[in-house]
Order: C-alpha cells, then sequence, then structure tokens
C-alpha cells in the first residue's frame, strides 16, 4: 500500500466509490458540520480521499467543488493536498472517461500508445508540450481537446485557425505550427456560417473539459485516464 503524505492548503483530485459508501459519509455530523455534500470517496488505504461540494453558496453562484480527506477512525477532516511519499504524484481520481472518450478535436500522431490532451494553443506550458509532443508522435497518439482558457485572448482565434484545418494531420501541424511562434492565425478569414460552426465545435470542446474538471493546461491522460506527469514523457 502507499503511504499518503497530506500537505495542508492545496486542493486534490479523486474517485468514485459506491452509493451506499458516499452516503455512509454524507451522515457523518463532521460532514454536516463542514456543509459539505460528499460526492466520490476512495479508500487510500490510510486515509479516505474525498469530493465534495459546498452546500450553501450565495444566490447564482455555483456551488464549488473540492478534494478533501478523512482519517480512517472518520474523526479528522483534512482540508488539503495529498501526494504520495514514493511517486512524489498526487493521490487523484481518474477522471470520468465517458465525459472525454471518442470526443476529441482531432488526434496526433500514429503510436500504439495513446494518451488524451486537454490544450490551450496560447498556453506557454502547452507550447512546451506540444513541441515535446512533435518529437514523440511516432510512440504515441495524442486526442487533442481544445480548451481555450478565458485570460488568453489569441486562445480562441488559434483554435479557429488550427480547426480550419479540417483533417487531422493539418489541425495537428496548425498545433505545432503555434508552439513554434507561426502566427498565421491572424489572417485567418471566416464566413458567417464558418464562424458559427467553429465556434459551436470550440465551444463543445470546453464544454468536455468543463465536465471533466479539467483545471489547467497542459492536461495529459493516459490510456486509464489517470494524469500523467507530462514532463517525464
Amino acid at each position: 500500500m502507499k503511504k499518503v503524505l497530506l500537505l495542508i492548503f492545496g486542493i486534490a483530485s479523486v474517485l468514485m466509490a459506491n452509493e451506499a459508501v458516499v452516503t455512509e459519509f454524507n451522515a457523518l455530523d463532521i460532514i454536516k458540520e463542514h456543509k459539505i455534500n460528499v460526492l466520490k470517496v476512495k479508500d487510500e488505504g490510510d486515509i479516505y480521499v474525498l469530493k465534495g461540494e459546498t452546500t450553501q453558496v450565495p444566490p447564482g453562484q455555483p456551488k464549488k467543488r473540492f478534494d478533501f480527506y478523512v482519517t480512517k477512525d472518520k474523526k479528522i477532516l483534512i482540508m488539503g493536498n495529498a501526494i504520495y511519499t514514493d511517486t512524489k504524484e498526487k493521490v487523484a481520481f481518474p477522471m470520468d472517461k465517458n465525459v472525454i472518450e471518442g470526443k476529441e478535436a482531432f488526434s496526433y500522431g500514429t503510436g500504439g500508445e495513446v494518451l488524451y490532451v486537454f490544450i490551450d494553443p496560447e498556453c506557454p506550458y502547452c507550447k512546451q508540450f506540444e513541441k515535446k509532443m512533435a518529437t514523440l508522435k511516432n510512440e504515441y497518439t495524442f486526442k487533442i481537446y481544445l480548451f481555450p482558457l478565458p485570460f488568453h485572448p489569441n486562445a480562441i482565434p488559434m483554435s479557429k485557425w488550427i480547426l480550419k484545418g479540417k483533417e487531422s494531420t493539418k489541425m495537428g501541424d496548425r498545433l505545432i505550427a503555434i508552439a513554434n511562434g507561426s502566427t498565421a492565425y491572424k489572417d485567418l478569414v471566416l464566413t458567417a456560417d464558418e464562424e458559427k460552426q467553429l465556434m459551436e465545435i470550440i465551444n463543445k470542446q470546453i464544454g468536455i473539459g468543463e465536465e471533466a474538471e479539467v483545471k489547467g493546461t497542459p492536461t495529459v491522460l493516459d490510456s486509464e485516464f489517470n494524469k500523467v506527469n507530462w514532463p517525464s514523457l
């Protein structure tokens, strides 16, 4: 069993248990006192890892989801982050594959191992990953999800230019071109219908990322939909 180190002040991710276990945790006084609705539970050996949401929010505001921990005796609730002491990776639930699988914008590469990647084409860290991705295209097939972030003003224009490539190979080439400094997206001219069609695709892609609870880019998942430490690829 992996040992878990708890780090106070942080947010982690987690995996689902059966409905009876979730109901059991929601009945605990310590959970009720903190006004939390438990959504998922994972028995991690030394602790329980839970995903919850606030039950009281201001009118018009969405419920905030977060991850937290409860000791095995169910007497201590810990708000924070957790990592494995051996691998230094976060204790995390795999993402819901039903939300993600088969809904990519396009694929890149021809390798036998599949990775699922949420990308903002303007994100500087994404550009680093994309350059690495170009060197690994014979080892992996990358399923690409466009997830432009609102604070990157060029992310949506870049996404439109990528999608205008139409075929996976061309879209992948355009993604890599942007990573290497191309500004060709600035010259893209669209009809009103093309603008509408591309924005529908982009909004759908953003919706997939939001439903999958993607917190940042690049988010890279393996074939089991567990997060991958992409610099180590």
